[in-house]
């Protein structure tokens, strides 16, 4: 069976739409994710450190986590930012979990 030019572009066509994959993560930046940390801390322990860095944004979606470092004072300590919620219109639920040890010196 003889098939056109035309035929077989659009079959092709065809096949390769149906196994594209779109992905759409949306991530918080790392300032407002920082801020975010921020104020969490705040609540969850009534004060916030002097600096929050977080290198990476964090994806939007449950389970993503990033992990950030806390400064305070001469004291550097690790801690896990989560999404634990999503809701409506981008609103999403975050954890913040700080490291029971400090990091060591140089770190």
């Amino acid at each position: 069976m003889r098939h056109t030019l035309p035929t077989l572009t659009i079959a092709l066509t065809l096949v390769v739409a149906g196994c594209a994959v779109h992905v759409d993560t949306k991530f918080v930046p790392t300032d407002e994710l920082e801020k975010k940390a921020d104020e969490l801390l705040l609540q969850q322990v009534g004060s916030t450190p002097d600096s929050i860095d977080c290198p990476d944004p964090l994806p939007v979606r449950v389970d993503a986590e990033v992990r950030c470092v806390l400064t305070d004072g001469d004291q550097r300590i690790g801690l896990t930012v989560s999404v634990t919620e999503l809701g409506e219109d981008d609103h999403h639920t975050l954890y913040v979990k700080v490291d029971d040890e400090p990091l060591p010196a140089g770190s």
